[in-house]
């Protein structure tokens, strides 16, 4: 009797741990699928192409960045280096959370002398389940500029050579291969080249990524402005361009009309239209290594 016993508690004891093991497994099991919900790299970089994606740096993560754009000037009979003209911008993006991206850059060739940065904050998720069917993402960019541009109304103080750049960023990704874009912009600068200009600009943004295999995507991007500029002529933004992943490289190539590459000036200051004629495309070339810490 009493060795039916030991044996009874015995198999309850194992039946109980049996039992308190599954809890455990179907615990970790529903957390792990909860975190493997969201979609992932609805976009490759934090940009899509000349603007910023929905895309946020993991915590504790350093994006370096260079930028360039090279172009001709019509009837022109020399060439620097490879072409007659060239802007660069150097960036540091740092992952202060999961969600959270602050962001510093500065702009040299022309124009040149642009100071600008930026904080981006991951609001909601696509999840595979459609629960949640969009990503967005809120961006907030202030650019400062260190030089006197000619033509410009009075920028004297340090507050009059401010603009500031609003984003909401709402992206879907449709399929593996597949991602779109659409970003609600609102642009203030503090001085303008013209009184005829209104200091403020309403413009929506458009993007897209088409994977075409493991490491190369091809990426696009125009934007409209709803009240253009008075004092000159201008025209959306756009691009078109393909990226190529090589580790913890990026690499895109891009054709552009604009040089710029803050958005209070390639949204709303683009003076060229987009097609083949002399002096009218920009080559954009943009690199951006991780590192871990």
């Amino acid at each position: 009797m009493k060795s039916k016993l030991i044996i009874l508690i015995l198999f309850l004891s194992i039946a109980n741990s049996v039992f308190a093991q599954n809890d455990l497994l179907d615990k970790l099991n529903d957390e792990h699928q909860n975190i493997d919900n969201y979609t992932m790299l609805t976009f490759k970089g934090t940009r899509i192409s000349i603007g910023h994606s929905v895309e946020t740096r993991k915590k504790n993560t350093l994006e370096i960045s260079f930028m360039s754009r090279y172009w001709d000037i019509p009837n022109s009979n020399g060439k620097s280096f490879i072409a007659d003209r060239m802007s660069v911008h150097f960036g540091l993006d740092y992952g202060i959370s999961d969600r959270l991206t602050f962001g510093v850059g500065y702009g040299a060739g022309k124009p040149s002398g642009i100071v600008d940065t930026y904080l981006k904050y991951r609001l909601f998720r696509q999840t595979i389940d459609d629960k949640n069917p969009l990503s967005v993402t809120l961006l907030q960019a202030a650019s400062y500029r260190t030089r006197f541009v000619n033509g410009i109304e009075s920028r004297t103080d340090f507050g009059s050579k401010l603009a500031f750049s609003s984003q909401i960023l709402i992206a879907r990704k449709f399929s593996r291969n597949f991602s779109l874009q659409i970003a609600p912009t609102f642009i203030h600068r503090t001085s303008s080249r013209s009184p005829l200009d209104d200091h403020n600009q309403f413009a929506i943004g458009f993007g897209a990524r088409y994977k075409v295999s493991n490491h190369v995507a091809i990426a696009s991007e125009y934007y409209y402005v709803a009240n253009e500029l008075e004092s000159r002529e201008t025209f959306g933004a756009f691009s078109l361009g393909v990226n190529w992943e090589v580790s913890k490289l990026l690499l895109q190539f891009k054709m552009t009309n604009n040089p710029f590459f803050n958005e209070d000036t390639f949204i709303t200051q683009t003076t060229r239209n987009f097609n083949f004629n002399d002096g009218n495309l920009f080559f954009g070339f943009h690199a951006t290594y991780h590192l871990q810490f």
